[in-house]
């Protein structure tokens, strides 16, 4: 069964107690819930199902909306009515006065984490510290409020509702503490409720006895909201069944493969949509085959790439995990997978990482496996990056390794400085204080070729062994493997260097791209009626060969076919000799856009640099090399 469920928690049940119940009345261990729940709270609990927990990470950053009630004059140490109390007061505050002070918290505010909280300092949990009677610093997270409503207040007891619209992590018991500090009188939470995490309101949900009722009337797929209701901004497609082996496999998709269908969601499902992707929804499609929803695939050129399957890929990945494996260990994943979003309202950190190590400057397709099997655990995930490649030799900035690895669900970045010390650290002393010790591994994954430690003793079976003997588990990917060759940064770095972006992009991906900003140039090309943006690069970032190439330039959000230049002007002869220059003319597109980020991604390379006699010659040419451009 693959869908979401949104459960109605009632009092009393943990997140973890949803997750356990639903193993058995839904008779299946791949379940992952999107936000934390206290026990004492009730409300909107959505639980992804099969292959649905890959939508987790997406719906643990909603919108969350709750409704709390609270009382006047009581403080507890646990900010709720449930905890000892610390203090009582008399109060003496009008509604005005009350709704002024909530005013105040719409916005980022700063909140201190509270000790009754699953957050971890020194890898002991605050709560089990309050508990003994242990009080720590805690640092300020910020968080936002979106709307904050008063419901109801009397001014006789100080009892109050409020309604709290904010975005994952927040502590709503933290926020009525803090009203009551603000009011001078203190305060505290005595119940509350989860309306609505983005879409997914009360009116969705079901209590555990609903599912149970459900079940034994074998109406229990009425409740499960198909994973393509959450793509509805994505054009369906139907593939043509000849290709079912290329979508099982992972493969891009041809465009001729494909006819548009009606809309498979059921209308009783449509409401819940909400966009996902962001600005990449309008490139992306909904795949169907035999009338099953396969994948999202988004528009790479004229082809489509996988973005995000919800099958089990038959790939070489998954045939050797099954062939080395067997059944228990195919369990073992599915029980990882069950774990997704434990902790979703908390921070990342307290509840450790998945941890990968490695030279990430690319993130290409061999770290894209490692992530794919990093997501698999639920953890959150952290790629630890070993120090940046020298200046000019970047394939992606660290800045842009950053961006990309929040886009493919990675929650932390870190650089692993090469100091000294750090290269004569032992294996051992690695893994146990670096990798766990201070980046909190719950489990560690490398790839077949890893190797660390002092004069690279150790490799990837040392790794798993040493983390097994630290109670950590550690998994090792093969390698990708292309045209008879690993998939490496250094393959793709050379590549690009000998001008080949396009056997470069299929590497890493997807498109090699400079994102900069654009700076006033010479102003050639206007007059010769082809404007171009001259893009000033990242220093560390490395540049293709002089040459023209056929390339996508994103502006202000949108992308646009484009030709790009790379060299030095030889066909300006003025004496002097030029810098490297990157110049794109962008086709249909003529605004002004100094000062300007954009970004240049590379297709494929027309031709090298030639020096021309004069600027008819030259216009001749970028007219041949525009035409060319439009007829891809």
């Amino acid at each position: 069964m693959n869908g979401i469920i949104v459960v109605n928690k009632e009092r009393g049940y943990s997140s973890f107690d949803v997750i356990a119940v639903l193993r058995g009345v839904l008779g299946m261990k791949k379940l992952g819930h999107t936000g934390t729940l206290d026990p004492e709270a009730e409300g909107v609990l959505p639980v992804c199902l099969g292959f649905a927990t890959k939508v987790c990470d997406y719906l643990m950053a909603q919108k969350k909306e709750y409704v709390a009630h609270g009382r006047l004059g009581i403080t507890t140490d646990t900010q709720d009515i449930h905890g000892t109390v610390l203090s009582e007061k008399p109060f003496h505050v009008t509604e005005e006065a009350f709704r002024s002070a909530l005013s105040g918290f719409i916005g980022e505010i700063e909140q201190l984490t509270p000790m009754y909280s699953a957050r971890k300092i020194d890898g002991v949990k605050l709560v089990d510290l309050a508990r003994r009677g242990i009080t720590v610093d805690r640092s300020k997270k910020k968080v936002r409020i979106y709307e904050a409503e008063l419901l109801s207040f009397d001014e006789t007891t100080g009892e109050y509702a409020i309604r709290i619209l904010c975005q994952k992590g927040t502590y709503i018991r933290t926020i009525c503490n803090d009203i009551g500090e603000q009011l001078g009188c203190g305060s505290c939470m005595t119940c509350l409720v989860r309306t609505a995490t983005g879409r997914f309101t009360l009116e969705h949900s079901y209590t555990i006895d609903d599912l149970r009722r459900l079940r034994e009337t074998g109406r229990l797929t009425e409740a499960v909201v198909p994973i393509d209701a959450m793509y509805l901004g994505c054009r369906p497609f139907s593939l043509d069944p000849g290709q079912l082996k290329s979508i099982r496999n992972g493969n891009f998709l041809e465009p001729e493969w494909l006819t548009p269908c009606e809309e498979p969601v059921p209308e009783q499902f449509r409401d819940i949509y909400e966009n996902l992707l962001g600005d990449d929804e309008a490139k992306c499609i909904r795949v169907y085959a035999e009338g099953e929803f396969y994948a999202v695939y988004q528009k790479r050129g004229r082809r489509y790439r996988p973005l995000q399957m919800y099958h089990e890929v038959d790939n070489e990945l998954n045939r050797l995990k099954k062939a080395s494996a067997g059944q228990n260990d195919s369990d073992a994943v599915a029980n990882d997978a069950q774990q997704v979003g434990t902790a979703a309202d908390n921070d990342a950190a307290e509840q450790g990482f998945c941890v990968s190590i490695g030279k990430f400057d690319g993130l290409h397709l061999g770290h894209r496996r490692l992530i794919e099997e990093m997501r698999r655990t639920g953890l959150p995930c952290m790629l630890l990056s070993v120090e940046p490649q020298p200046v000019g030799r970047a394939v992606l900035t660290e800045n842009e390794c950053r961006a990309l690895a929040t886009a493919l669900g990675i929650e932390k970045y870190e650089i692993w400085p090469l100091t000294d010390e750090n290269r004569n650290m032992s294996p051992e002393a690695f893994v146990r204080d670096v990798l766990i010790g201070q980046y909190h591994a719950k489990k560690i994954v490398v790839g077949e070729d890893f190797r660390f430690g002092r004069d690279r003793a150790g490799d990837a079976v040392a790794l798993r062994a040493i983390a097994s003997s630290c109670g950590v588990e550690c998994s090792i990917c093969p390698l990708v493997i292309r045209d008879g060759r690993p998939v490496s940064s250094s393959r793709i770095r050379g590549l690009i260097s000998e001008g080949d972006v396009a056997a470069a992009d299929a590497l890493l991906g997807e498109p090699y791209f400079i994102e900069g900003t654009v700076v006033k140039g010479k102003q050639i090309g206007h007059t010769i009626g082809f404007p171009t943006v001259n893009l000033l690069p990242p220093a560390e970032k490395l540049l293709p060969p002089f040459g023209v190439y056929r390339t996508e330039t994103t502006v202000r959000g949108t992308a646009y076919r484009s030709v790009t230049n790379i060299g030095d002007n030889p066909s300006v002869h003025d004496g002097t000799v030029h810098s490297t220059t990157i110049e794109t003319h962008i086709l249909d597109f003529n605004e002004e856009l100094y000062g300007d980020t954009i970004r240049v991604s590379f297709l494929d390379r027309l031709r090298g640099q030639v020096a021309f006699t004069s600027l008819e010659e030259l216009r001749a040419q970028l007219a041949k090399d525009i035409a060319s451009v439009r007829e891809q």
